[in-house]
């Protein structure tokens, strides 16, 4: 790289920079709130209780509510990578990366809902699940682990496809045995006992998502441009993922297995953005937040290889698609 090119790598992995992005996204969100586009999207149903697009009314709460748990969801990314090294390097860039990334959905950026909760939720239990790298005797963190998830399940179907994930991932990070597996059995089962117990949930009401309604509620014309800016980071996804397997191999365990299983995770996301198309806003921050960080592993492996040119690329075609969700 020249000296001109290593002084733009530099400022991006500043964290002045990642402070810009942040406030640009803000600044975006403020916009497009102002402009009436936050709550267009329907939600398709809940299983017992209400989802979190229900729990507050549609406006200025929901909103920043929405934008301060999307907040924290880059918290939570930014200790996970600090206490974990997982991309190897200090650079918070990939936090700013992924909050430009929400503004192109700001249908999900500007409205409480099952999108950002879903997200810090499965990010509050990749950090529990790393902690126990190669433990499998501390089943009470893994039980932690289910327990988070299926409360979230019992609110949105969108989180249960997620249990058998984080199976495979307590495998792959060897931290299951029969004593912790039967741990997160226990642990699936508890929120919904105890919300049982204190009558909070009855059997006998579970609502099971009704493809055919869900369907009707699912307008593609009028939600073409959340299709377009998730296909977008589908896409950039999968080629930025399979480009950084090349080099994730040859990791030592412990890197590879967290790696590996973030990658897990973001295609199992991206499969269901696919396949539970109307539910497609529940999806979509967690999505966000694995491309994120399969950008930011990407930026430091082919730092000295003009890395920088997917970084600019990402801030220009999101902002793009912001504009035009605005505008048109």
């Amino acid at each position: 790289m020249t000296s001109t090119e290593k002084q733009i790598t530099a400022v991006m992995k500043s964290r002045g920079f990642t402070w810009l992005l942040i406030a640009v996204s803000l600044a975006m969100g403020w916009i497009a709130y102002s402009v009436g586009i936050s709550g267009r999207y329907v939600s398709p149903g809940t299983m017992w209780l209400p989802d979190p697009g229900r729990w507050i009314p549609g406006g200025g709460l929901s909103a920043v509510s929405g934008v301060v748990l999307a907040g924290a969801c880059g918290v939570v990314m930014a200790i996970i990578n600090k206490v974990y090294n997982l991309l190897r390097t200090v650079s918070l860039l990939f936090v700013g990366l992924y909050m430009i990334m929400l503004t192109a959905t700001p249908e999900v950026f500007t409205a409480l809902g099952s999108g950002p909760v879903l997200a810090l939720v499965i990010l509050l239990a990749i950090m529990l699940l790393y902690s126990i790298f190669d433990d499998p005797h501390n089943s009470r963190r893994l039980f932690l682990v289910f327990v988070l998830l299926t409360a979230g399940a019992v609110t949105d179907y969108s989180f249960i496809p997620f249990i058998p994930v984080f199976i495979i991932g307590a495998r792959q990070l060897k931290c299951l045995s029969w004593r912790s597996f039967a741990a997160a059995l226990i642990g699936v089962v508890t929120p919904v006992w105890i919300m049982w117990g204190f009558g909070l949930l009855d059997f006998t009401s579970l609502k099971l998502p009704d493809p055919q309604a869900m369907y009707k509620l699912f307008d593609v014309s009028d939600n073409i441009r959340l299709i377009i800016s998730v296909g977008i980071t589908l896409l950039l996804g999968l080629v930025v993922g399979v480009v950084n397997l090349m080099k994730i191999i040859a990791f030592n365990a412990r890197s590879r297995s967290m790696t590996g299983f973030l990658s897990l995770l973001g295609i199992v996301t991206g499969v269901l953005c696919i396949v539970d198309f109307t539910n497609i806003m529940a999806y979509v921050v967690l999505l966000d937040v694995c491309v994120a960080f399969q950008i930011g592993l990407f930026m430091r492996i082919y730092e000295s290889r003009r890395a920088y040119i997917l970084g600019a690329a990402v801030i220009l075609i999101y902002s793009g698609c912001f504009v035009c969700n605005v505008i048109v």
